[in-house]
């Protein structure tokens, strides 16, 4: 049982920062947690024998003891402000300097430095996306702002920003959770989310599993659970519905119409108009 009453959030380091490519990081042990949100670029980070190509807007979750390697791809540069550490304030806290080596190469006295992981019981992905994405940010880049400009009392400061954001991260993983109703409704809610502000550019169902690291078939189950149908049929009634306001609305051509939707030429946005409303956009117009 997590004793949250325990948790003094001590940080090493809160910081932004930029891996300009092209840039390795050997595999290697961290001492305390680390938290990256992924501002721009890409980079393929590893744990173990699982690797994951993160993107901007992505959260990279690190925990004390875990190994992992960095690698910048696709020829940018990979823009990462990260928060290392501890859940627990002690009296190695302050000594305790961030870690670049694998622990073969460490010596008995570095390893002691190695934190509990106290977060053990709460399932929370290497990589996700933030359930509540703008809560997240304000609080991720607060934590930054205060324990780099270091107003008065800034200690009491960072460690509120620290509670809330570990909160914003265990209602999204921590099972049971009432506030919250579990990790399921926030991530499909994300789904959902991301569909209302792209669905005049062509997604797929493997699109958005990879955009929110989601087991494909898991994710249609639980989007069909919460909102009562299948979401690619969400998906099309929403370019439907948008198709047919330009029409009806607009003086927009039928292709000026299937370019705003993100379709390939307008005898492809006919067949799908045709299919989902019965009728050519023609002669949906004219009627």
């Amino acid at each position: 049982m997590i004793n949250k009453k325990a948790f003094c959030p001590y940080i090493r380091t809160a910081m932004h920062s930029i891996i300009s490519w092209p840039y390795s990081l050997r595999e290697r042990i961290i001492f305390d947690y680390e938290i990256i949100y992924v501002r721009d670029g890409k980079c393929k980070i590893t744990f173990g024998e699982k690797s994951f190509v993160v993107k901007k807007n992505d959260v990279v979750f690190i925990r004390p003891g875990e190994r992992h390697s960095f690698e910048t791809c696709d020829g940018c540069d990979f823009v990462q402000p990260h928060i290392h550490f501890d859940l627990v304030y002690n009296d190695k806290s302050e000594i305790t300097p961030i870690s670049f080596k694998p622990p073969e190469d460490m010596d008995e006295s570095e390893l002691n430095l190695i934190s509990q992981d106290l977060l053990c019981e709460i399932d929370i992905p290497h990589v996700f996306v933030p359930a509540d994405p703008e809560r997240f940010r304000r609080l991720f880049f607060d934590v930054i702002e205060i324990y780099s400009s270091k107003p008065h009392n800034f200690e009491l400061l960072y460690k509120a920003a620290m509670l809330g954001l570990l909160d914003c991260i265990m209602s999204q993983f921590e099972t049971g959770n009432t506030a919250t109703n579990d990790t399921v409704s926030n991530s499909v809610a994300a789904v959902k989310g991301f569909i209302d502000a792209n669905f005049s550019s062509p997604l797929s169902l493997d699109l958005l599993s990879l955009q929110f690291h989601l087991n494909k078939y898991t994710m249609m189950r639980n989007f069909k659970a919460i909102y009562g149908k299948n979401i690619m049929l969400y998906y099309r009634e929403k370019r439907a519905r948008r198709a047919c306001e330009l029409l009806k609305n607009t003086d927009l051509s039928v292709g000026s119409v299937s370019q705003q939707l993100g379709f390939s030429d307008i005898y492809v946005f006919s067949r799908f108009f045709k299919s989902e409303i019965g009728m050519s956009p023609s002669d949906y117009r004219r009627k």
